[in-house]
């Protein structure tokens, strides 16, 4: 039972980053909410100490005359409460339920007493404020003065924003740092996995199958497992694919051999001066198109499994190769003269290939022409700086650009209620080319005038494709 793969797949940078800045910000934010908390209370205390000072310069200014309590403000009295913000600053003394003077705002707090100030927030003439009051006994009075000093918030919210900047920048600062070095701290830390990378890379685009082990040492050691795992599955993969292909050549082998035999009796029968009826004769040609048509399927097999390991990089004469191919399909079936026609170059042409190889590809060739085509077959061998080619072209029907893409799939036949081929000779024929570093193309030479295929090579002092 196989896994269903994922949808989508994770990113690493993407992991690691929520990974380290999630925690990080909320690190971040239960630091400022501490620190703002810290803040408002140190800004408090200190505000509220600077109002107390006040309030008992105003008390020591007390005083009592034959008129009773008076007070004497001085502007310096009040000097604690400057700051660069200007606040309003109000103040009041009462005796008892008389105002000695200063703001009749200012109420007299049910809390206040005479041992230390209490403190309240309030509204004075639509102004919030922050006020400090004490009570004070002076002999021969028996109502209590009650001394009162308020002042406006702004300087505590400035106080308090310049605070949270300050808090707020080195938090900020370190997520945003975070962050900004992921990104390098990653590749570098990956940077060791781009050589395996590289090598996958040149595998995959490999004109051969590899299924050496990747080396563990080019992984860090946290992906050895995995590296590991994919040695072991490239391992088992081979072991198949080697299972296959020895099984598929094997069996067209020890298949050749009774399909020979019974080739050869059939043409024994057919020779024979026996009269045969109408219908042992149309026994006889069925078996023998059957036994030719078996071994034509095996020979495909067996090109098969050949094209699915084969890779060369030795040179070949081009113009060589097309004659020997011509040669063998004469000698397999009789030719009317001018069915099969090439066109070589008068010099010598050299490619980067297999001459057996080679061969092979344009049996296959010659082949398709005949048996989905029509004569004349064309083989025409071309030499040009950009390359050498053969292009094989027949003169039949024809097949539409949209079955093209389709011609070099294995088994795969344009129109089986006619074909009589295996629908392999042009995927043996693709297998081979790629093999070689060499190139497969179709085209549709328009209705009624055939199919030309291209098959093109490299040239022989060209690097081998990896």
């Amino acid at each position: 039972m196989t896994r269903a793969p994922s949808k989508t797949s994770h990113s690493l940078v993407n992991r690691l980053l929520i990974a380290q800045v999630v925690p990080l910000t909320v690190f971040a934010i239960v630091l400022l909410g501490v620190g703002a908390w810290t803040a408002h209370r140190v800004v408090e205390r200190t505000s509220d100490r600077l109002l107390a000072g006040a309030m008992q310069t105003i008390l020591q200014s007390v005083s009592l005359d034959d008129q009773g309590v008076t007070v004497d403000v001085a502007p310096w009295s009040l000097a604690l409460l400057d700051t660069p913000e200007r606040d309003a600053v109000f103040y009041g003394i009462r005796e008892g339920d008389r105002m000695v003077t200063g703001y009749h705002e200012l109420p007299t707090l049910k809390t206040a007493n005479t041992e230390r100030p209490v403190f309240a927030n309030l509204t004075v003439r639509g102004v919030p404020v922050r006020m400090a009051q004490q009570t004070v006994m002076i002999p021969g009075r028996t109502a209590p003065v009650v001394v009162s000093v308020a002042q406006s918030l702004d300087s505590r919210r400035a106080s308090l924003h310049e605070l949270y900047g300050s808090l707020l920048l080195l938090p900020g600062l370190l997520v945003v740092l975070a962050a900004l070095l992921i990104w390098p701290a990653l590749q570098w830390g990956l940077n060791s996995l781009r050589r395996l990378v590289d090598e996958l890379a040149a595998r995959s685009s490999s004109s051969t199958t590899d299924f050496a082990p990747a080396a563990v040492t080019l992984a860090p050691r946290e992906l050895t497992p995995v590296l590991t795992a994919f040695n072991a599955l490239l391992a088992g993969l081979e072991r198949s694919t080697s299972g296959m292909q020895r099984f598929a050549a094997d069996a067209s082998h020890q298949l050749r051999t009774p399909l020979a035999v019974m080739a050869a009796n059939l043409d024994l029968l057919a020779a024979s001066k026996r009269p045969w009826t109408r219908t042992e004769q149309r026994l006889l040609t069925d078996s023998q198109s059957a036994a030719a048509s078996m071994t034509h399927l095996i020979n495909q097999l067996l090109s098969t499994a050949r094209a699915d390991t084969a890779h060369s990089d030795a040179t070949a004469d081009l113009g060589r190769a097309v004659r020997k191919a011509y040669q063998v399909f004469a000698d397999r079936h009789p030719l009317t003269p001018g069915a099969l026609r090439l066109r070589l170059p008068l010099e010598t042409v050299e490619v980067r290939g297999s001459e057996d190889l080679i061969v092979e590809q344009l049996l296959n060739l010659i082949d398709n022409g005949f048996r989905h085509g029509a004569a004349p077959v064309i083989v025409h061998v071309s030499n040009s700086p950009e390359g050498a080619a053969v292009t094989v072209w027949d003169h039949g029907e024809g097949v539409d650009d949209a079955v093209l893409p389709s011609l070099t799939e294995r088994f795969f036949r344009s129109n089986p209620n006619r074909s009589t081929g295996s629908g392999l000779g042009l995927a043996i024929v693709e297998a081979l080319s790629t093999a070689q570093s060499g190139q497969l193309r179709l085209a549709s030479r328009g209705p009624g005038k055939g199919l030309a295929i291209r098959l093109s090579f490299s040239s022989p002092d060209a690097s081998p494709s990896t």
